[in-house]
């Protein structure tokens, strides 16, 4: 580790000096996000601002991280955190000097974000609701973590084509989408005996695809020859030359899925010469409580421990102020055995709450949490924060939530929407019932936000499919959009997924089809 710290301390130097040119114009954006990118560092648009992404492991808050995470709030003054699509935070509209000392703080302190981009393996995610879950498989965090050191421990040391993305669901809900990443590990039973499922070469993005399963099922212990597979296979046979093709499932598009498959095989058994084995993780015991039961809701399930809770807090587009995050992470501190975990649908999971505690932390964020599938959904940070973001996420999530508030749609109908401000799928648009991607076009007269329709996406296990692209829509009039989708499912009494093939959602398509 002081190895690494010492290496990293050198380098964060280099890009100090780099930002310095960046901002007098003596470097390209492009060169300077191509040295900053793998430190979670990013100029952001105009040029004069930058973010800075703050790995948090498996997205589990212990306790060193939420007191390390409080006092960058606190002492560089950040009013806001943005709950990323992939189990970090990120803080905006920082000075260059403020990110360059608040990755060497976190150095400092043992919460290592190198890899937070740039060409390397991003943060290796988990179920939040992993070991509280009913009817999931088993606990997947410990292997989560298993995978998190193994990449921390050669990080500097890899020259890859481009990111890597792994992660682990322990059951059928899927909440870490392993059959839509690089690698995907999914918990499984058979036999009374535990095994991981094993997606390979899916992701979104440009030529979108869902992950090869493996023809058998792996014993938990295996996972790092898996793992490391992956990683030299990309390595040998990953394309350098081209960035826009430069993932693992162009080569599995490339080879054909038997070929692929016979290929990785061939360096899982080379990964088998090494000692990568892992142990099997035993289940961490959380006791019952017999304090009382509180109803379930979008915010609130109830785990497989006898009378614990996990409480969703969820806040507009994953954006938080900054004290309010904090009295989110006090609360988890004090609680007797809380333990807060970030998701990929940029909320907060509490897990492991007393009846009594979870009503209290629900009292504690009711003026922002939010309480509907419509307004649990995801959208990516885009324009005016991206550099290549191309449309207004947030702005069109915004929206879309006062549009419905003014008109009085307060019935659950709707399903959570992915937005991302570009087709690169950071808000996951692909994989959901209704996703939209932004895009700028020639409307009415003037280049203007526009969106790409998605619908009947699904990251279901064994049901994983892309949505179908309907057709382009004016940002303006996506509410009025949702707003009659909205009114037919009222007058209709059924689901979205009952109504999105109907001769009825295809007129009103094509009435906002631009």
């Amino acid at each position: 580790m002081e190895k690494l710290k010492n290496y990293l301390n050198e380098q964060i130097e280099i890009l100090h000096n780099q930002g310095k040119q960046f901002l007098n114009k003596e470097i390209s954006l492009h060169d300077f996000k191509k040295a900053s990118g793998k430190f979670g560092i990013y100029a952001e648009r105009g040029g004069q601002t930058f973010m800075i992404r703050i790995k948090i492991p498996s997205g589990v808050f212990n306790k060193e991280s939420i007191e390390i995470v409080k006092s960058l709030i606190k002492n560089y003054k950040i009013n806001s955190v943005h709950l990323s699509t992939r189990q970090a935070v990120q803080f905006h509209g920082l000075s260059l000097d403020a990110v360059i000392s608040i990755f060497k703080e976190t150095i400092e302190k043992n919460l290592i974000g190198f890899g937070c981009g740039g060409n390397f393996p991003r943060n290796v995610t988990s179920s939040p609701l992993s070991g509280v879950e009913k009817g999931e498989a088993f606990d997947v965090t410990p292997y989560a973590n298993y995978a998190t050191n193994y990449f921390l421990e050669r990080m500097d040391t890899y020259v890859l084509p481009r990111k890597v993305k792994v992660g682990f669901s322990n059951g059928i809900s899927n909440l870490s989408v392993a059959t839509m990443t690089d690698l995907g590990f999914l918990a499984t039973i058979k036999d009374d005996k535990k095994y991981f499922r094993v997606f390979i070469a899916g992701g979104l993005g440009k030529s979108p695809q869902v992950g090869a399963e493996l023809p058998y099922l792996i014993e938990p212990t295996e996972i790092l020859y898996y793992v490391d597979a992956l990683v030299n296979l990309f390595k040998e046979h990953g394309n350098y030359e081209n960035r826009n093709k430069a993932r693992i499932r162009y080569i599995l598009q490339e080879k054909g899925q038997e070929e692929f498959l016979s290929l990785y095989q061939q360096y899982v058994d080379k990964s088998k010469d090494l000692n990568l084995k892992v142990e099997e993780a035993s289940e961490t015991v959380i006791p019952s409580s017999q304090e009382g039961s509180i109803e379930e809701n979008i915010n609130v399930i109830a785990q497989k421990q006898e009378g614990r809770y996990t409480v969703i807090v969820k806040p507009v587009g994953g954006i938080l102020a900054s004290d309010d995050f904090a009295k989110v992470l006090d609360f988890v501190l004090s609680s007797e055995c809380g333990k807060a975990i970030l998701s990929m649908e940029e909320s907060i999971y509490v897990n492991n709450l007393t009846c009594k505690e979870a009503s209290n932390l629900l009292e504690l964020c009711k003026t922002y949490n939010q309480t509907t599938r419509l307004s649990h959904s995801l959208s990516c940070i885009g324009v005016p924060v991206c550099q290549i973001g191309l449309a207004e996420s947030q702005t069109l999530l915004k929206s879309i939530l006062k549009h419905f508030e003014e008109k009085g749609l307060n019935k659950d109908l709707l399903p959570s929407i992915h937005i991302s401000g570009c087709p690169n799928s950071c808000g996951r648009h692909q994989s959901v019932e209704i996703g939209f991607a932004g895009k700028r076009k020639m409307i009415d007269g003037a280049i203007s936000d526009a969106y790409e329709l998605h619908v009947g996406g699904s990251f279901a296990v064994d049901n994983a499919k892309l949505g179908d692209i309907i057709c382009d829509m004016d940002a303006k009039k996506v509410p009025l959009f949702l707003e009659e989708v909205y009114t037919n499912l009222n007058a209709k009494g059924i689901e979205f997924s009952s109504f999105k093939s109907s001769d009825e959602f295809k007129s009103i398509c094509e009435k906002y089809k631009i």
